[in-house]
């Protein structure tokens, strides 16, 4: 559920709601059009890849959708986790209205609370974070 600015009551608020849009976003639309559709892309430029596709079975199609999935999950660990370094150890911060933004509210940086949010894990009741 996406908050409205007005729901919005503090910067813990904010970052929770950014990482959970995140989780949110995890599957990859090319993902969902292959199991649906048996297509990457109708855009010109992707008929190479609809054609490959049109030889798969559907199980081979659902395997194909499964690896994306993982890869749009993964580039999304691996940019927070880059982020997570900048904001720990090289004096950048996130700000919400002037107030500093917590992070890794799991103890294990921006990638670490999206995984545990990608495994149904709840936010802590504490607005610690670092």
């Amino acid at each position: 559920m996406i908050m409205s600015e007005s729901e919005y009551k503090s910067p813990v608020d904010v970052y929770k709601q950014i990482i959970d849009n995140l989780v949110k976003h995890s599957e990859s639309i090319h993902a969902r059009s292959i199991l649906e559709t048996q297509i990457y892309n109708k855009a010109k430029g992707f008929e190479s890849l609809n054609e490959f596709l049109e030889t798969l079975t559907h199980e081979n199609c659902k395997a194909l959708a499964e690896m994306l999935n993982y890869e749009r999950r993964s580039a999304i660990h691996d940019v927070l986790s880059e982020l997570t370094w900048w904001l720990t150890s090289q004096d950048v911060e996130l700000q919400y209205r002037g107030q500093r933004m917590p992070i890794e509210l799991s103890g294990m940086g921006l990638h670490g609370d999206y995984i545990g949010r990608l495994d149904n894990w709840s936010w802590p009741d504490s607005e610690k974070g670092s």
